[in-house]
């Protein structure tokens, strides 16, 4: 019997009420309209939130990638991808908890790099396994799911046409926020999940995780709904970008993404649309 892909079959089913629960909760006290950046207190739709991503994740769907996704940890041992996978998780967990405790920027900036340099340290993964991906013929099938994904969230936020932020405050977050998470969350976490549990259970999860710490920095309805919030709103998103991942296997349109979503998006995506 493969009781690790029963394990995944309970990791999934966990997370699917995770995600049922958050819904349930904003739809029965009226958030249904949720913060999409910590620098504002504006709200969008959950449906608009929702739109990009089924659309990023239909196409990536859709256009099946020329080489298919190999496991590699596949000739590792089982108990060894296990124990970093989940210490990996743990490390997630408290990173959140961290961010709740520690607030303001100087220990947000210190708390992120420990989230890079801890795994690497403590040698529960390497920069080589990422940075070194073989990306031939990776790029041109999985750009139709990030031009939906992208294109899709212009059309229902257009950029107003406000200030473009400073480019060394964009080298910054893009370095501190999709660099540094995507490496972690997705990369060196949701790899070994999927080589535990498999997929889908393995996006969930990695995603609920990567979500969590989001309610440090745009909270305001209280922890239960903060959480609810999260799990709505970037929960979904990293579906998206969790799949992108697993079915093409490229890590820098993925970094890329997480970071127009940060950019915004739609400054971007209103040059191109």
């Amino acid at each position: 019997m493969d009781f690790s892909r029963d394990r995944g079959t309970a990791i999934g089913a966990a997370c699917v009420a995770i995600y049922v629960t958050a819904v349930t909760a904003l739809a029965l006290t009226g958030h249904t309209a949720l913060r999409t950046s910590a620098d504002t207190h504006d709200t969008r739709p959950i449906l608009s939130i929702w739109l990009p991503a089924a659309a990023g994740i239909a196409l990536a769907w859709a256009v099946r990638p020329r080489r298919a996704a190999t496991d590699p940890f596949a000739a590792d041992s089982p108990a060894r991808v296990t124990r970093q996978a989940w210490m990996l998780a743990a490390l997630a967990v408290a990173f959140a908890i961290a961010v709740h405790l520690l607030p303001g920027n100087g220990w947000f900036l210190l708390l992120k790099l420990a989230l890079f340099a801890i795994p690497l340290l403590a040698r529960w993964a390497t920069v080589r396994e990422w940075a070194r991906a073989d990306t031939r013929g990776r790029w041109l099938r999985p750009l139709p799911a990030v031009l939906a994904f992208a294109g899709v969230a212009a059309w229902l936020q257009p950029w107003s046409g406000g200030a473009v932020p400073d480019p060394v405050v964009l080298v910054v977050v893009f370095l501190v926020n999709a660099v540094i998470e995507e490496v972690f969350y997705r990369f060196w976490l949701q790899t070994r999940l999927e080589s535990r549990y498999g997929r889908w259970p393995a996006i969930a999860l990695t995603a609920v995780l990567w979500a969590s710490w989001h309610t440090a920095i745009q909270g305001g309805l209280g922890l239960p709904l903060d959480l609810a919030a999260v799990i709505a709103n970037q929960g979904v998103t990293g579906l998206f970008l969790g799949y992108l991942w697993s079915r093409h296997r490229n890590p820098w349109l993925v970094i890329g993404v997480h970071g127009l979503i940060n950019a915004p998006i739609t400054m971007f995506a209103a040059a191109l649309f």
